[in-house]
């Protein structure tokens, strides 16, 4: 189940932040947000490129431990992966979660559902594999 979630997870991710490094205003109207000014736009772009990292690092790990033969696991390098994704998500979803709270904002209540579903799942599948 972890490999499955760090393969969902990766690609939402690399999704997300290619659309922020690409299309910031269109996150940022996604969220219920205005126009950007210059310092704004960088910042979201900059989320952009840290999930987009995040994703890629995932997809990597996984990768590379599938390939390995679980050598990579072994060593701890399969997990990195999704105890990354799971602490990326345990954080994110109070973050989007509080911002919708103080903003109404439906694309955050969303973003912020997503990510606790994602780190409830990560925390059942890596407690399981223990």
């Amino acid at each position: 189940m972890t490999s499955w979630l760090v393969l969902i997870s990766g690609w939402i991710e690399v999704l997300f932040g290619a659309s922020a490094i690409l299309a910031p205003s269109l996150v940022v109207a996604g969220v219920g947000g205005s126009d950007l000014d210059g310092p704004a736009m960088a910042l979201v772009r900059l989320l952009g490129v840290a999930t987009f990292a995040v994703g890629v690092g995932a997809l990597l790990g996984r990768n590379w431990s599938m390939a390995t033969d679980g050598q990579a696991t072994a060593y701890g390098l399969g997990s990195y992966a999704a105890i990354s994704l799971a602490l990326y998500n345990i954080l994110a979803a109070p973050t989007l979660l509080i911002g919708a709270i103080g903003t109404g904002s439906a694309g955050l209540w969303a973003g912020g559902a997503l990510h606790a579903t994602v780190a409830v799942l990560f925390i059942l599948a890596l407690a399981r594999r223990r």
